[in-house]
């Protein structure tokens, strides 16, 4: 393989659900009794698997796999060598999973937390709406963007540029995704 950096990839969409279910499982124990959103999952399309708590997902294990057979054509295809395409679509994937996948660990570290100092720490109950879930995640991912900016401004590489892109690309799709749920909070009102 020409770009062993490609595996992280599959390997981090298989982490993305992993700790997504571990995330859901742990939450529930006893961050929920205090903190409670209508979904846990904020991608509309695993939603409902998510909900399930299962660990395996087939569906997902199709997606893994077909993105590894595009990786191992991407890797084919441009062959050794640095590639500014490559580097950059690289940067944009490993930008958005490492950024989930921070996101699922941060996530596990504060749901630990409530589990063992749940009786110290917290008091009383507070829902949020899905929207304001996903606004609170749109926002979070600024404190990525403006880090990345800023090293790509100083180096500007297409590995950072794709990470820039990735991270601005996962933001617009909390955009869309606030967007469809507004949408449909007003066909049912």
């Amino acid at each position: 393989m020409n770009h062993p950096e490609l595996l992280l990839i599959p390997v981090l969409m298989l982490g993305d659900y992993l700790l997504t279910v571990a995330g859901v499982r742990l939450r529930d124990r006893a961050y929920s009794r205090h903190i409670r959103t209508e979904h846990y999952e904020l991608n509309p399309v695993w939603q409902k698997e998510i909900a399930r708590k299962r660990w395996l997902n087939p569906r997902h294990l199709v997606l893994v796999a077909v993105a590894g057979v595009w990786i191992y054509g991407m890797d084919a295809a441009f062959g050794p060598g640095d590639d500014p395409t490559l580097s950059f679509a690289t940067g944009a994937l490993l930008g958005v999973f490492g950024a989930i996948n921070g996101r699922h660990l941060a996530n596990l570290a504060t749901f630990h937390r409530a589990q063992t100092h749940a009786s110290g720490d917290m008091e009383g109950t507070i829902t949020f709406s899905h929207e304001y879930v996903l606004r609170t995640s749109l926002h979070q991912h600024l404190a990525l963007l403006l880090p990345l900016a800023l090293l790509f401004l100083c180096q500007p590489t297409p590995l950072l540029g794709g990470s820039v892109a990735g991270i601005a690309l996962l933001m617009l799709l909390h955009v869309a995704w606030i967007t469809s749920w507004r949408r449909r909070m007003a066909r049912v009102a």
